[in-house]
C-alpha cells in the first residue's frame, strides 16, 4: 500500500527522483494489482520518462492480453486427452512419444488436462468411435475429438497463445531426422550398414546449432520444437542403451546437455512413462519381430 500511496500522490510530477524512477522501471504487469501501479505510475509521469508515452502504452496493453490469457486458462474446463496406455500395463502411462509431445504442451501451457488411457492391443469401442483409425493421440477441444499431434499442438498454440512456444520457421526442422534414422539403427542386425552413422551426422548437425544457438533450438526459451524432439530423444537414450549398451557420444557435449535440460524439466517428468521398462516394452516388438 505503500507503494500506491507513493505513486499516488504528484499529480504534477516533473523530474521524478531517482528512487521514484526504480520503483516505476521494476514495476511488472503480471497480475491485476500491479496493473493498475502500473498505471497509476503513467498517470505520475513516471513511466513516460522511462519509455515514452506509446512505449508504456504499448506494454500496458500487452500485459493485459498476457493477463486476459492467463484468466482464460485459469477458468478453462479439463480437457479430454487420449494417450497410450502402457504395454501390459494398462494403468500406467505408456511409451508414445506422440501422445507425451501434446501432454508437454499442455503442462508448458498450464492448460488442464484429464487424461485417458487407451490400451492400444485392446482398444475400447469408445474410442474407435472417436478415432476410427485407432491412433493415439486424440483431444477433446471445443467438443471435437481432434488426432495427430501435430494438428492438436497447433490448435493449442492458437487457443492458448500465453506462453508462446511456436518456433520460427528457419528453426522448426532442427533435429527433424534424428528420430527417423534413430529407428533403423535401433532395428539394425548389420554393425556395417550405415544405420549409425546416419544418426551421428543428425545427431552432430544438432550439437553445432545448439553450440551456436542454444540453450534450446530456438534460444534461451523452450518452444514447439523442442517439445517434440525432446520424448523422440528420451526414446532414443533408452531403446539404444538397452538394445546396443549405445548412448550419444560425449563429445556431442550441446547435445547431451540439451538432453539433460529437457528431461529434468517438470513438465518432462509429469508426462513421460513412470518406468524406463515401459518404453522397452514398447520397443522390443519392433527389435525383435
Amino acid at each position: 500500500m505503500a507503494m500506491v500511496s507513493m505513486l499516488g500522490k504528484a499529480p504534477t510530477l516533473g523530474i521524478a527522483s531517482t528512487s521514484s524512477l526504480t520503483v516505476a522501471k521494476n514495476l511488472r504487469c503480471d497480475s491485476l494489482e500491479s496493473l493498475v501501479l502500473y498505471r497509476r505510475a503513467f498517470n505520475c509521469g513516471l513511466l513516460t520518462q522511462l519509455f515514452g508515452e506509446r512505449g508504456v502504452r504499448s506494454r500496458v496493453l500487452l500485459q493485459k492480453r498476457k493477463i486476459a490469457s492467463t484468466r482464460i486458462v485459469s477458468m478453462a474446463e479439463a480437457l479430454d486427452v487420449c494417450v497410450k496406455a502402457a504395454t501390459g500395463v494398462p494403468d500406467k502411462l505408456g511409451d508414445c512419444p506422440f501422445s507425451q509431445r501434446v501432454l508437454l504442451t499442455l503442462e508448458e501451457k498450464q492448460v488442464p488436462y484429464n487424461t485417458k488411457l487407451i490400451d492400444t492391443s485392446n482398444k475400447p469401442d469408445w474410442f474407435l468411435q472417436i478415432s476410427p483409425e485407432g491412433k493415439v493421440p486424440v483431444l477433446k477441444i471445443d467438443d471435437k475429438w481432434v488426432p495427430d499431434s501435430d494438428v492438436i499442438t497447433q490448435i493449442l498454440e492458437e487457443k492458448y497463445p500465453e506462453p508462446p512456444l511456436a518456433t520460427p520457421p528457419e528453426k522448426a526442422t532442427v533435429g527433424s531426422k534424428i528420430f527417423s534414422t534413430f529407428i533403423p539403427f535401433l532395428k539394425s542386425k548389420d554393425p556395417n550398414d550405415g544405420t549409425e552413422q546416419a544418426l551421428l551426422n543428425e545427431l552432430r548437425a544438432l550439437d553445432e546449432h545448439l553450440k551456436d544457438n542454444g540453450p534450446f533450438i530456438n534460444g534461451e526459451k523452450i518452444s514447439a520444437v523442442d517439445i517434440s524432439l525432446a520424448p523422440k530423444l528420451y526414446h532414443l537414450k533408452v531403446a539404444l542403451g538397452h538394445f546396443k549398451k549405445w548412448s550419444v557420444p560425449e563429445e556431442l557435449t550441446y547435445v547431451r546437455d540439451y538432453m539433460e535440460t529437457l528431461f529434468s524439466r517438470e513438465s518432462f517428468l509429469r508426462t513421460s512413462a513412470p518406468d524406463e521398462q515401459y518404453i522397452i516394452a514398447g520397443w522390443f516388438p519392433k527389435v525383435n519381430p
